[in-house]
This record gives C-alpha cells, structure tokens and sequence, in this order.
C-alpha cells in the first residue's frame, strides 16, 4: 500500500465523528485587543473580515437567529445535519468570561449544534478563558482556532500583529495543559518572512503536539491597510504564485509531524475584494492534485525530513 502524502483533516473527522460536521459562522459581536485600543486601533495590515463572512453573519442578530439561519442554508445546500457553531469573526475569547460563557452556552442550546469552534488570538487567552474552554471541552467537542499567523517576530511586528512569539508559544502551551483540541492558523508570504519560514513554522508546530493546522498565503484584500502599502510599495510584498506556494508547502510537510492533520492549504478571498495575487480560478480540487504531483516528483511526504517526536 502507498504512503499518504499528507494528512488531510477529513480523514480525521472521518474517524472522530464519522464524517462531515459542518462548522457555522457566527459574530458574537466581539473585537479584537487590536482593533479596541488595547493594543492598538489599527489591526493587522491584512484583516477583513466581511471578505470571509457568510450573509447571515452579523451581529445585529442574535447567536439564536444566525445558527438556526446557518442550520438552514448548509442543511439546503450540503444536506448537512450536524453541526458546530463557529465563533469566527475577530476574536472568539475577547470578552468578559461571564459573557463568553452565555454566548457559548447560547450555542450550543440550539438543536443540531454539537460543539463549538472558537478562533481567537494567542494574547486573548488568560487563565479564567482557559478554564472555561476546559470546562466546555470536558462535555462537548470544543477546538480553538489560534491564529498565529507567523513564529518570526520580525514579521509579527511588521504586520501590527501586536504579540510576539513568544507570547504565541505560551498560548499553545496553555491549551495543551488545559487538553483543548488546537488548530493552528498560519499565513506564508507576509512580509520580512525568511526563507526558512516553512521549516521552522513545522517544527514548532509539531513540537507543540496540536492536532490541526489550516494555511494559507498572503492574499492582498481591499479596503486593508495592506492594500494601501501594496499601492505604494508593492515591492514589499513577495506574493505566491501557484508553483511558488506549492514549493514552499512541499518543504513544511515535509517537515511536519506525521501526527498532524492538514485543515486546508487555501483560503479563497471573493473576486470582489481580492487585489492580488489572482490565480485565474485554479480550484482547491486542481491544486490538491498539483501539490500531490509535486510532492510525489519531489520524493517527499509528510514527516519525511523530521523524526517524529515520541
């Protein structure tokens, strides 16, 4: 039998839940330390957040009215019937603990709602936050989403990311402590990335034990203030193309645990806000099956270039 190239998430869920578990976004009204002043009102330079929002997301509505909202358009278009509210827009712990708490058992009051997805930031996760996601996770499936985004604090700094790596490492230490599912958010291509970027990105990944990561590349989005700098200084920016991206994923599976599980390798920005880079319509389908081929011409698989850590 031939060795899997990598370790889709599907066939992870596949085995924990028996197959799909469709994830419904939800905005529970919250913000973002950068974006409230707490660490800063600018954000960092890529972010927005109505370019990945579903039409019924929105915080004028209640937890109640966008699940069940949700529960009908992905039941009508994937014939799903189970699910997981996804506290996704901005940061899903940036609240007071008695807040979070009301929201996320709002959630999952609703029927067909069997666990929560929360994506939050590494600074937005204090002790009582920690308890709360335990205490939830010791009776449902709760995963916390992590966007990190980047281990280099060069680039951190250069994208207002207002954390350091440091503070991302005591994060990923915190929730594998508290034993909280831990998918890792990364972004390859934002600027002052090293070249070396995807085999230290791997690395401390898999030496964090979290069970998922989701990647993506950069993608310039209107309305950001990375769409201001591109405008200006577009030399600044090194942005993948199809084959660049590809290259680049080869060398992080390639270093990266065999007990993890790859959520995603794209994130797609709609045509309406996208500025650059354009893809002419490549498809997550075509682009599986291009960085399969290379990983195959290439001799490599998922682990190959580490020894696993016992």
């Amino acid at each position: 039998m031939s060795r899997p190239l990598f370790n889709p998430a599907g066939s992870y869920y596949q085995r924990i839940f028996g197959g799909r578990v469709q994830k419904i976004p939800v905005d529970a009204g919250f913000s973002c330390p950068n974006r409230d002043g707490t660490v800063s009102a600018a954000g960092c330079i890529y972010c927005s957040n109505r370019s990945f929002s579903p039409f019924y997301v929105t915080a004028e509505k209640t937890i109640t009215e966008q699940l069940q909202a949700g529960i009908r358009f992905f039941s009508d278009r994937y014939s799903c019937s189970r699910f997981f509210a996804y506290f996704q827009t901005f940061s899903g712990t940036f609240a007071p603990v008695e807040t979070l708490n009301r929201l996320y058992r709002e959630a999952l009051s609703i029927e067909g709602i069997e666990g929560l997805v929360v994506a939050t930031r590494p600074d937005c996760l204090g002790g009582e936050v920690i308890e709360l996601l335990k205490e939830i996770a010791g009776k449902v499936y709760l995963r916390v989403e992590l966007g990190v985004e980047s281990f280099e604090d060069r680039v951190l700094q250069r994208i207002n990311r207002c954390h350091d790596t440091q503070t991302s490492l005591i994060a990923l230490a915190s929730l594998r402590r508290a034993e909280i599912e831990t998918c890792v958010h990364l972004i390859f291509g934002l600027p002052e990335e090293s070249p070396q970027a995807p085999e230290s990105s791997a690395r401390i990944i898999s030496e964090s034990k979290v069970r998922l990561v989701k990647l993506h590349h950069l993608q310039i989005v209107k309305d950001t203030t990375a769409a201001d700098m591109f405008k200006t200084t577009p030399a600044m920016f090194q942005l993948h193309t199809p084959a660049s991206y590809i290259s680049l994923l080869t060398r992080f599976i390639s270093h990266l645990s065999t007990e993890i599980h790859i959520e995603r390798f794209l994130n797609r920005v709609p045509e309406e806000f996208l500025i650059a880079p354009r893809w002419g319509g490549i498809t997550e389908t075509e682009f599986r099956r291009r960085l399969e081929k290379e990983l195959a011409a290439e001799n490599l698989w998922q682990g190959k270039s580490r020894c696993d850590i016992a």
